[in-house]
């Protein structure tokens, strides 16, 4: 005996049916748009305090740069590594598009803190704004997208990118999501099965505008997928994680090609003809790579990525584990700053230094990878094709945005010797996780009744406010360089660098007292730094300044003496020879 097929009154009673109007009623067009009018001004409230913060690090460098300062020099950025007009600047990073960026935060604030902090944080703001529109584009979910971009946007370990004015990852972010959400659009052409609302439509088209649609459909196509690749392409030459976009997009198309949850579905093709497909799609971010990195060996005297320290690499093998596992804790756990960390090369097997972090990384993996599995099959079991294939595609693309961008900082020879944890690798990966945590509210709202997921978004909501309380406290620390430096110390004690840093910036105090004429204060503070960090030339140099002053000019041609040695400045060393000359002596021999 057969059954007849559901009515549709029975089928608008099926759990997904009454799951979705729930879910569609918690959150109008109109509270949206306020929500999100309300985060845009809690995330200025919450990063008002960096307003009246002044440059750190590396912003001296920029601001200071000639080539920012002043017009004719766009050429340059395109030719030439990022610290080439300093001497002995390190011939690793290749970033014209970040460099362009710093010379428009030039022209709009000249040498203005305020201005330059001010855009960094419209910047992130503009980061969470393509977070969002990218699970849109996904889910079509008005509160998985504010979820999305509130928990990204709150999170305390995008302090450093944000307080940081020169930090690039925001930045190129923005234009790996724009690549990302551009490539959506050409699918979405490509398909030629769009509804109104922008998704892929299981639907077959009618035989008679199958043509038509054809027809209309190949000018977009081919300028939303060149717009993507310029996207991808941006992206690269503001950051060089940004390589891993075409892994991206070759995965996608791989695993979930667009047709692959329409009646034809892609699943009966072989595997040869879905790599086949996905490397096709993939050409045109392949191609832009290639341009990209023609631009970045000629830049770099004919080398991909120089090395920047020489550690063996079954250290660097064995430092993988403990590495891996401090991104984890910036991601999940960022109760305490983790701009910097101490080192933790690792050159023996040991339990605690490589086995324990291992596993913990592993537990990591199999949640994650199991996670969205399980995600994966519970959508295409109990939602409609279209709705399965954006939250299948959303799984995919969250996973590989939290893993991959992570893996160029496992390249330690590239990085900063003795200083290379940093939280902000972790900031595209932070996208990804949050586009998991949207998903799975969405996918919630299939299978929980509406009062189970307005206590799942009341605990959001809570995790954002704790978000935005570390948020304010760890922000404090990059007020000036003292203040990054006091706190990074504290949290990092054994980094050599670090350390290092922190003497540097209290002889930049030092100075300030000299200029003051509070030499009697600034003494002490310079005797410390020459005794802890004796190499340091500028240390040195400040001291001779303050005993000139004092009128001690033995003391002073001792300490400029020094002072030329280790660095060789024509500056020290003309002041050396002034000292000399007014104790009368000869002018000493310059080597």
């Amino acid at each position: 005996m057969s059954s007849k097929p559901p009515g549709l009154a029975q089928r608008l009673k099926s759990p997904a049916s009454v799951s979705r109007a729930g879910r569609e009623e918690i959150l109008s067009p109109l509270a949206a748009s306020i929500a999100a009018a309300v985060l845009a001004w809690t995330v200025i409230a919450v990063y008002g305090p960096s307003l009246s913060f002044g440059f750190v690090l590396d912003d001296h460098r920029f601001v200071g740069d000639p080539r920012v300062q002043s017009s004719g020099h766009v050429w340059e950025y395109f030719t030439s590594y990022v610290w080439s007009q300093f001497a002995g600047g390190p011939a690793s990073f290749y970033r014209p598009a970040f460099a362009l960026w710093m010379r428009i935060n030039f022209i709009l604030n000249g040498t203005s803190p305020w201005g330059w902090h001010l855009l960094s944080i419209v910047k992130h703001l503009s980061v969470a704004v393509l977070l969002g529109l990218l699970v849109w584009s996904l889910l079509r979910d008005r509160v998985a997208a504010l979820i999305a971009a509130t928990l990204f946007v709150l999170h305390p370990a995008q302090t450093e990118s944000v307080a940081w004015t020169t930090v690039p990852d925001p930045l190129m972010s923005a234009a790996v999501l724009g690549s990302l959400l551009l490539y959506l659009k050409y699918e979405s052409a490509y398909a030629g099965q769009v509804s109104a609302g922008g998704q892929f439509d299981v639907r077959r088209p009618h035989k008679k505008s199958r043509k038509v649609r054809s027809q209309s459909t190949v000018p977009s196509r081919a300028l939303w997928i060149a717009a993507s690749a310029a996207a991808c392409l941006a992206a690269l030459m503001t950051k060089e994680t940004a390589v891993v976009v075409p892994a991206i997009i070759f995965t996608v198309c791989l695993i979930t090609p667009a047709n692959s949850f329409a009646r034809e579905s892609a699943e009966l093709e072989n595997v040869g003809s879905r790599v086949a497909t996905a490397f096709r799609e993939t050409l045109p971010f392949l191609g832009v790579s290639l341009v990209y990195l023609v631009l970045r060996v000629n830049a770099l005297g004919g080398r991909i990525s120089p090395l920047t320290q020489h550690i063996p690499w079954s250290t660097v093998l064995l430092s993988w584990p403990a590495t891996l596992w401090f991104y984890v804790k910036v991601l999940l756990w960022p109760v305490r700053p983790r701009a910097f960390a101490d080192t933790n090369l690792a050159d023996t097997f040991t339990l605690r230094g490589v086995l324990l972090p291992g596993l913990a990384v592993c537990c990591a993996v199999v949640v994650l990878v199991g996670g969205c599995v399980w995600a994966g099959k519970v959508a295409r079991r109990d939602l409609p094709g279209r709705e399965a294939a954006g939250v299948v595609r959303a799984l995919l693309l969250g996973a590989l945005l939290v893993v991959l961008p992570i893996l160029p900082a496992l390249n330690l020879n590239a990085l900063n010797p003795g200083d290379y944890l940093h939280g902000r690798y972790t900031y595209l990966s932070l996208a990804g996780l949050m586009l998991l945590a949207a998903t799975g509210w969405h996918l919630a709202g299939w299978r929980l009744a509406k009062k189970w997921r307005i206590v799942l978004l009341l605990a959001a909501g809570l995790v954002a406010v704790a978000f935005g309380i570390f948020t304010i406290q760890q922000e404090s620390m990059w007020k000036d360089d003292l203040t990054v430096f006091t706190v990074a110390h504290q949290c990092a004690p054994n980094n050599a660098p670090v350390a290092q840093s922190l003497a540097r910036a209290n002889v930049q105090v030092a100075l300030d007292l000299d200029e003051a004429g509070r030499c009697d204060e600034a003494m002490p503070i310079f005797d410390q730094a020459t005794q802890q960090y004796p190499q340091d030339w500028f240390a040195w140099a400040g001291r001779a300044e303050c005993l000139v002053k004092l009128n001690n000019l033995p003391g002073a041609e001792q300490s400029l003496h020094r002072a030329f040695e280790l660095s060789h400045e024509p500056r020290v060393a003309e002041q050396w020879q002034q000292v000399r000359a007014m104790m009368g002596l000869p002018p000493a021999p310059i080597r």
